[in-house]
Order: C-alpha cells, then structure tokens, then sequence
C-alpha cells in the first residue's frame, strides 16, 4: 500500500472533494455546513485517537482512518437528498439507516460462501452482475451528468420536480459506494487479515 501515513493525508481529500460538490445542492444551508466542518473535526481527531488505541502500531491507525475517510466520501453524497427532505425527519432517519445498514449489508455478504464484491472463488452470485450495472444505470438516469442536459430538464420539468430525482440518484450511488468499501474493507481488513499484518 505503500506510505499509510501520506495514503492517510491524500485520504482527506476524497471528503473534501465530495463535500465541495455537495454543499450548494440544492442551496447554501449553514446547517449543512455545521455538519460537514463537525465530520472533518472527527477525521482529523481519528488518527490521534486511534494512535492512543493502537499505540505500537500506528499504520494500523492510519490505515483505519483511511476507510473512515472512504465511508465520509460516500455519506457526503447522501446531503443532497437528506436536505431537499429537511421538513420529513422520519424520511430522514430512515434515509440514514438505510445508508448506514449498506455496511452492514456488506458485512453480512462478505461471510457469506460467495461474497458479491470479489468472491474468494471463481463463482459469481447472480445478483452480482445487476450489482456492478448500478452505477451505469445511475448515470444514464442523471444524464451521465451532462450540465446543459441537467439545465434544460430543471427548466422544462421546475426544481421541485427534477430536484428529488438527482439528489435520488446522488443518494443511491453513494449507498452503493457505500456497499463496496464495506466489502473491501471488510474483505481486507478482516478476511485477509491485512490490519495485522
């Protein structure tokens, strides 16, 4: 993997990146804000706070923080859905246990004979191939993110309508990014025992 410590530093950039795009949809929000400063608060405390967890070993640490960067990136892209339903807090939470249990999900199917993210044998689940079209279904559902296509459907169909689908389309994307780091990580850190080592 190379130096964790410079993989760890570059890893703070993947949050910035997704933050960046994310905060100004669907408009400037201080609250967004307050949460996106609180959860660099946390990534930046987490290698200091894992050091004194793992205390003779600290690339353990930074390569712990690094997934939790990974899993940052992904929440990021779950804001934009998460505040166009800023009035229905029980869409909210349910928004949120539904991204938060893609890792669990993930989990489950890593213990499982054949893991949907790289299997361990040459046997592939059946669901694994709709799994991996996801993402291109996605792009094609936003237009592959072409911004004078995006313009014309917000002028043809209004904000309220195409501002739920996109930020829908966001939302699902990131709960499958979600899904893979949870089973690299998994696959790597726990399977493979790759912390250990």
């Amino acid at each position: 993997m190379g130096n964790p410590f410079k993989a760890m530093i570059m890893g703070y950039f993947l949050p910035l990146l997704a933050a960046s795009i994310v905060i100004f949809i669907p408009d400037y929000d201080s609250n967004a804000l307050v949460w996106t400063i609180a959860i660099f608060v946390i990534l930046l405390t987490m290698p200091i706070l894992l050091s004194f967890r793992f205390p003779t070993n600290r690339e353990k640490a930074y390569k712990l923080t690094l997934t939790y960067q990974l899993y940052a990136f992904t929440f990021f892209f779950a804001f934009p859905l998460l505040r166009v339903l800023q009035d229905h807090i029980v869409i909210q939470l349910l928004l949120i246990g539904v991204f938060v249990g893609m890792y669990f999900v993930a989990r489950i199917d890593q213990r499982s004979e054949i893991p949907v993210v790289y299997p361990d044998s040459d046997k592939v689940k059946w669901i694994a191939y709709p799994f991996y079209t996801i993402p291109f279904v996605l792009a094609i559902l936003g237009v592959g993110g072409n911004i004078s296509a995006i313009r014309i459907l917000f002028d043809y169909f209004g904000t309220t309508t195409m501002m739920p689908y996109f930020s829908t389309i966001i939302y699902l994307f990131s709960c499958w990014l979600m899904f893979l780091f949870s089973s690299l990580a998994y696959k790597s850190h726990v399977k493979e025992g790759y912390l250990e080592k």
